[in-house]
């Protein structure tokens, strides 16, 4: 895959706007308006003047210089009333283009391969990104800045047009004003767009050169202020830390870097300025002096030769910046390119096919960049309706099981068959609507407690309240003011509540009921849990997921007692399987050695978990 740098920046640039113009056309095409207008107006005004002076000298009535100035007066109020429009309707188009564009990525977010999301290549392209944005890029920068573009087109265009009538005289060109001054306003320009273009090339490579260290600035500065972090930061005294990255960060030091480059851009530019307008002045009053240009005429010329040279540099220095905005943006662009390669068999998965068995056959996984294998040929059987545990040590495998038979990864060998088909067969999503399950690294939301419990807008109440009350947490509930409409967190809303991370987990939980699937999967589900909760989980989890398929990931093995068959993983392999009694009867076995290990804790809460 080619990097920003290695891209041509025309392509980068076709492909900005191109998607742009697909999601909002509206936007580019208010932009194209309010830049023509921007330059069309001052010349308008410009050449009425002219035409106004020109029409004293030459003594016309007054009845036609009162109707020139009214139809001048006219038609710059209505251009001035249609820029005003197109400015206040421009910035909400731009708004919500800027949105449609970053939606696309959130889409892909949501629906890419979960094994990419997870992977080495997206975590480098997501700082990227992270980093891109931070220096400014994406459709809410890029269309102004095509505007502009627009605007400096429009006006060297125009002013050049105007232009042409003085010279088009047979006899300018005989003076020697004439050469001289053309070849004054040809350097003039070629030095600064060529000033232009060096400086984008300059804060380019600056940008390039700083990428690398400012991702670290930016996540300690981003982290340092946030609610979660508050706690270890102040606890830890990781203040200084986090105060020298503001004060040394990459990215202040390159924008000391830019603003020497803009005072250096800026003393030459305006050096040309002055030096070109002081040639246009002396042209213009020696052309004046032989006769050759009218009163209006040097009115024209001199506004001409000002907005011909500031729509140059207008367009110079936007169309470096629209191309550094472009290159930015190849990054997000190359994270919607990301393959999903993961096969989606379009067949739908019966009722009796989700009640079936599941299998693996000699199943192996690595994570992308490890050469040590998560699982290694693993086969097992589980029948419909059982309730089994999974144990091992931190690392034997146990979570990448779960992620394998929920299909978020496809395994590199073997296969993952339900009612006795591959999944790979079933229609993905279809497939994924199977399962519910509480990971041991679950998210909430801060959106309200019934959403959060449905994962949907709207939701049926009873069966919210009902799941809550199955998971622990109904007395908590009718304490709660707004009931199942309470906000949590208060990252978008003043009045949310901050749930403790045993309500968050119970909350988890009963999500996983509302989903009401087939499959139930638990993920050390009672790890923020007091005892007492604990027990209570335990004791009601075969009234909690019913006649449903359960497996059960836990650290602690009291808690498999109840398990119809437990799974013993161990450095990625299944090493043992059995019920509880079998597998500590067996005093050579890894499960016997965690059970000793972890005797004295069970006697200490005899009286919970007996």
């Amino acid at each position: 895959m080619k990097t920003n740098r290695e891209r041509p920046a025309k392509g980068s640039l076709r492909r900005s706007l191109g998607e742009i113009w697909k999601s909002e056309p509206q936007s580019l095409a208010m932009a194209f308006g309010l830049g023509a207008l921007e330059a069309l107006i001052p010349l308008l005004a410009s050449l009425l003047s002219s035409l106004f002076v020109d029409g004293l000298e030459a003594g016309r009535a007054f009845g036609e210089l009162a109707a020139l100035a009214l139809t001048g007066a006219a038609l710059l109020f209505l251009l001035n009333a249609a820029m005003g429009k197109l400015n206040r309707c421009g910035l909400p188009h731009t708004e919500y283009c800027n949105d449609l564009v970053e939606w696309k990525f959130c889409e892909k977010n949501m629906k890419m391969d979960y094994a990419h999301a997870e992977g080495p290549e997206a975590a480098a392209l997501r700082s990227k990104i992270e980093n891109d944005y931070n220096w400014g890029c994406g459709a809410y920068f890029m269309i102004p800045q095509f505007q502009r573009c627009c605007a400096g087109v429009v006006g060297s265009v125009c002013a050049l047009a105007l232009l042409l009538p003085v010279f088009a005289q047979g006899n300018v060109w005989l003076h020697w004003s004439t050469p001289v001054f053309a070849a004054l306003v040809a350097g003039a320009v070629f030095c600064s767009v060529r000033s232009e273009a060096r400086m984008g090339r300059k804060r380019e490579e600056l940008k390039n050169r700083f990428d690398a260290k400012t991702s670290r600035a930016n996540y300690l500065m981003n982290r340092g202020v946030t609610y979660r972090e508050g706690k270890d930061i102040r606890i830890y005294g990781a203040q200084p830390m986090i105060r020298r990255a503001l004060r040394e960060s990459e990215q202040n030091r390159m924008a000391a870097a830019e603003s020497r480059l803009d005072c250096r851009a800026g003393i030459l530019d305006g050096a040309l300025s002055g030096l070109l307008l002081g040639g246009a002045y002396l042209f213009i009053v020696l052309r004046a002096l032989d006769g050759a240009l009218t009163a209006g005429s040097v009115v024209l010329f001199a506004a001409a030769v000002y907005r011909f040279s500031e729509s140059l540099k207008t367009l110079s220095k936007s169309w470096n910046e629209i191309r550094m905005n472009a290159r930015r943006m190849e990054s997000s662009f190359d994270w919607l390119s990301l393959p999903d390669t993961m096969e989606n068999g379009g067949e739908p998965v019966r009722k009796e096919e989700a009640r079936g068995v599941i299998e693996l056959r000699g199943v192996s996984y690595s994570y992308p960049g490890t050469s040590t294998p998560a699982l290694s040929d693993v086969s097992l059987r589980i029948e419909p309706g059982k309730k089994i545990a999974v144990v091992g040590r931190n690392g034997s495998g146990k979570t990448t099981l779960v992620k394998l038979l929920c299909r978020l990864y496809d395994p590199d060998a073997g296969e993952v068959l339900l009612g006795g088909k591959d999944v790979r067969r079933y229609d993905y999503d279809e497939y994924l609507h199977q399962f519910s399950v509480v990971f041991q690294d679950f998210q909430l939301l801060a959106l309200s407690l019934g959403q959060n419990v449905a994962g949907a807008e709207a939701y049926d109440a009873a069966r919210v309240t009902d799941c809550l009350q199955k998971a622990g947490l109904g007395e908590r509930v009718r304490r709660m003011q707004k009931g199942l409409d309470t906000p949590l967190y208060r990252s978008l809303d003043e009045d949310g509540v901050e749930v403790s991370g045993g309500e968050a987990q119970k909350i988890a939980l009963a999500r996983a009921l509302y989903k009401d699937a087939p499959i139930v999967v638990l993920d050390e589900p009672t790890a923020a849990l007091d005892p007492v909760s604990e027990h209570e989980v335990y004791n009601g989890f075969r009234e909690l997921v019913g006649d449903k398929t359960a497996i059960f990931i836990s650290h602690r093995l009291s808690s498999c007692r109840f398990c119809d068959e437990i799974l013993v993983f161990d450095e990625g392999r299944l090493v043992q399987h059995g019920s509880h009694d079998e597998l500590v009867a067996d005093g050579d076995g890894l499960y016997h050695a965690m059970w000793q290990a972890q005797a004295q804790y069970y006697a200490e809460d005899r009286g919970l978990f007996a």
